[in-house]
């Protein structure tokens, strides 16, 4: 689902890594996988779903969004943007994520490139 929406966004492989790193970091329930929103009551458009597949889908085209319109490769800078109350201890944190996960992996993004889809909801 990562790689869908990844290709989708047409991120290139460092920012597939980071989207997926964002997710094993923020690690939320329905309505909050990757993050995006705040508290489920702050009425954000991200949270219209918090049914599993359809909201993991919104969460990870909200974030897949941020990476590619403000990710330049400087996770610290990038984590000022993704959670202004905790820019540096995020940025660790995602970062750890993101060696643990390429290790995990081999370095090579898991499963093969699916072609791009629309995704309707």
């Amino acid at each position: 689902m990562i790689r869908q929406v990844a290709v989708n966004y047409d991120l290139d492989e460092d920012s597939t890594w980071l989207l997926a790193a964002i997710r094993r970091h923020e690690n939320g329930r329905p309505g909050l996988e990757f993050g995006i929103g705040g508290p489920m009551d702050s009425g954000h458009p991200a949270h219209r779903f918090q049914d599993g597949t359809k909201s993991f889908y919104i969460q990870a085209m909200w974030a897949a969004g941020t990476i590619k319109r403000h990710y330049n490769g400087d996770l610290v800078k990038f984590g000022r943007r993704y959670n202004p109350l905790y820019p540096a201890k995020w940025s660790d944190s995602v970062s750890a994520v993101l060696r643990r996960l390429k290790i995990e992996n081999g370095h090579k993004l898991p499963g093969r490139r699916p072609p791009k889809r629309k995704l309707e909801f």
